[in-house]
């Protein structure tokens, strides 16, 4: 039994011997490089990296850089050109719809020593008092003087030239041809005003009797822009007229840079005395300027259904002058007319006092016109009233021909004291009555008609026109 169990553990050993060296022998063969086998060698394959080919990446690299640029300035480009019809539909523009100024009474003006002196006239009484005390100093020191002098007349320059953004040439531009058929154009230039301004659109406020019959209208503004406008709305009698101009294609500065002329007061008791700026056209050239005083401001102004005034200066000008008169704080105060000159004082610029216009821009400016009645009217003073003992009212001094007052029955001499309803104790108020009716409209008249020592009421009723 022995003998088998040494036997068996010899062959066990034997194995186990065999195993290991078998172990050792694959461990050898492992770690040394295996030949490849021939049999075999046509399967067999090795993988290289493929070379880097940079004119190829750089081709692909600058056709990505230009693709890309190419569609930058193309979604600009396409936002450029939508973005102002995309802007209008979500914001559409504003259009001037019309203006509206404060109403001044007439009592202000005419018999400012029943009323109590308002906020302006005190400022403007201080102002005088002050400027005279100055000028007393100044007469004992004549440096002080040339040099306060010439800050006066600075600071009017700079009240001028704030004013040209407001300013605007208005031509009438008419078609013809010479006696050897060969077209050439009319041009009749005069100032106006811009009185509205919005985004799309502004207003022009203009005095210039013939400028209906002109075939075109062009408006010049201070930067020399010219844009074409329309007649918005014509007073046929007095010539004053507001045009509308579309402001579009004009630049942004050039549009940010326009503005609204302010309308002041001119009630006689404010402004007569004080110094004022003529602009626009006062001596017949675009961007003239010239300084006076106004040296009256109370009388009624020879124009058919209107209570305007007449402002008087001691500026010399031209006959074709045009613009407005301007207070030392940049207000327009009077319309240049160098129609109704006085033949004795020739070559003095006259205006029309702003305060009785500004009714009649307002409805100028909405797009109505003022019906017509055909009456030159005056107010009679109250001294002269009580004097003569003339009922209280309107004075006709003049009927027109052929007009609806004349057919009417209204005589030269009347005196109308309701019109409409309303008592009628200035000019003013006549022409408020025909600025708020229409043509055709018809209205009852009371009036007081000279008949032997006294006077015979009368009523009678007139269709407008």
């Amino acid at each position: 039994m022995s003998s088998e169990q040494s036997d068996w553990k010899e062959s066990l050993q034997d194995k186990l011997q065999e195993i290991k060296d078998k172990r050792q022998n694959a461990e050898a063969a492992d770690a040394e490089p295996t030949a490849p086998d021939p049999s075999i060698g046509f399967m067999q394959e090795e993988i290289k990296k493929r070379p880097l080919n940079r004119k190829k990446m750089m081709r692909r690299m600058t056709i990505v850089a230009v693709m890309a640029a190419v569609f930058g300035t193309v979604a600009c480009l396409f936002f450029l050109l939508l973005e102002p019809i995309f802007n209008r539909m979500l914001y559409p523009e504003e259009a001037v719809t019309g203006v509206t100024y404060p109403e001044e009474t007439v009592s202000e003006e005419l018999t400012p020593e029943e009323m109590l002196v308002n906020e302006e006239e005190k400022a403007a009484t201080e102002e005088q008092e002050r400027i005279r005390q100055e000028v007393e100093q100044l007469l004992l020191d004549k440096t002080r003087g040339a040099e306060a002098a010439n800050r006066m007349y600075e600071a009017l320059r700079q009240v001028a030239a704030d004013a040209r953004y407001y300013l605007v040439d208005v031509s009438g531009i008419t078609s013809d041809t010479d006696w050897l058929n060969d077209p050439y154009e009319t041009r009749g230039t005069v100032s106006g005003i811009i009185i509205a301004k919005a985004d799309a659109e502004i207003q022009v406020l203009t005095y210039s009797p013939g400028i209906d019959h002109a075939e075109s209208i062009q408006i010049t503004l201070f930067d020399g822009t010219t844009i074409t406008a329309q007649i918005r709305a014509r007073d046929r009698v007095s010539g004053l007229a507001v045009l509308s101009a579309d402001i579009g294609s004009v630049s942004d500065g050039t549009k940010e840079s326009l503005t609204t002329a302010e309308l002041g007061s001119s009630s006689a008791s404010l402004v007569t005395g004080q110094l004022v700026i003529a602009a626009g056209r006062p001596i017949g050239t675009s961007g003239s300027i010239a300084y006076g005083m106004i040296t009256s401001a109370a009388g009624d102004l020879a124009v058919l259904d209107s209570g305007f005034k007449q402002l008087t200066t001691d500026i010399v000008g031209s006959k074709q002058a045009s613009g407005v008169l301007i207070d030392s704080r940049g207000r327009v105060v009077g319309i240049l007319d160098p129609r109704h000159g006085r033949s004795d004082l020739p070559g003095i610029l006259y205006a029309i006092g702003i305060t009785e216009c500004k009714q009649l821009v307002e409805k100028l400016s909405a797009g109505g016109e003022k019906a017509y009645l055909g009456v030159q009217c005056t107010d009679v003073p109250d001294d002269v009233r009580k004097r003569m003992d003339i009922p209280e009212g309107v004075y006709l001094s003049s009927v027109e021909d052929d007009s609806p007052a004349m057919n009417a029955g209204l005589q030269k001499g009347d005196i109308i004291t309701v019109m409409d309803g309303e008592d009628v104790h200035y000019s003013i108020t006549l022409s408020r009555v025909l600025i708020e009716n229409e043509a055709g409209t018809e209205i009852s008249i009371t009036l007081e008609r000279p008949s032997g020592d006294g006077y015979t009421e009368m009523d009678l009723t007139v269709t407008l026109e």
